[in-house]
C-alpha cells in the first residue's frame, strides 16, 4: 500500500513538473530566454553615449537593441536627436574631427535604415575637443570615442 501511494505521489510530482501555467511543456518549445524580446529600455538607456574601438566608426553589435528601441521611439514620438560624434587624444586634431564626424554619421545611417526620418537627425563632429575621461588611460580613451545621443523636442 506505501509503495503504491509513494509511486502514485512520484507519478503525480513527474506530470506537473511537465506543464506549465498555461499548458504542457513542448520539448521543441522554445524558452523564455530565446522567444523573449529584448526588455523595453527607458529613454536614459536609449540614449546613452554609444562607444567606439580605436580608429573605427563601426557601430558594435551591443548597440543593436538599443538603436532599434531610439529608431522606434523617434517614430512614434515628437522628438528629433542629436548625435554627436567624439574621439579620443590620439591623432592629429583633424584626424580626430574626421572620425568623430564619421561615427556620428554611421548612428544617423543606422536610424535612417530603421525607418527614420532624416531631417529628424543632426550630427556634430566635435573630435578630441570635448573629453569625458583622462585620455592618458585605455580606459579613459575608450569613453572618450563615443557618440552621444541628444533627444529634441520638435
Amino acid at each position: 500500500m506505501k509503495t503504491k501511494i509513494i509511486l502514485s505521489a512520484l507519478s503525480l510530482l513527474i506530470v506537473s513538473a511537465s506543464y506549465k501555467a498555461d499548458g504542457p511543456v513542448s520539448k521543441n518549445a522554445p524558452t523564455a530566454s530565446k522567444a523573449a524580446k529584448p526588455a523595453a529600455l527607458s529613454v536614459k538607456d536609449m540614449t546613452r553615449n554609444l562607444e567606439f574601438d580605436f580608429c573605427k566608426a563601426d557601430i558594435r553589435q551591443p548597440n543593436d537593441n538599443q538603436l532599434d528601441q531610439l529608431a522606434k521611439y523617434l517614430k512614434d514620438g515628437k522628438h528629433a536627436v542629436s548625435l554627436r560624434g567624439h574621439a579620443d587624444a590620439i591623432g592629429t586634431y583633424v584626424g580626430n574631427w574626421k572620425m568623430s564626424d564619421k561615427r556620428a554619421i554611421e548612428v544617423k545611417k543606422q536610424l535612417i535604415s530603421k525607418g527614420v526620418d532624416s531631417t529628424l537627425i543632426v550630427t556634430t563632429p566635435f573630435g578630441d575637443t570635448l573629453p569625458i575621461s583622462s585620455n592618458k588611460t585605455a580606459q579613459g580613451r575608450q569613453k572618450n570615442r563615443r557618440v552621444e545621443i541628444v533627444l529634441k523636442a520638435r
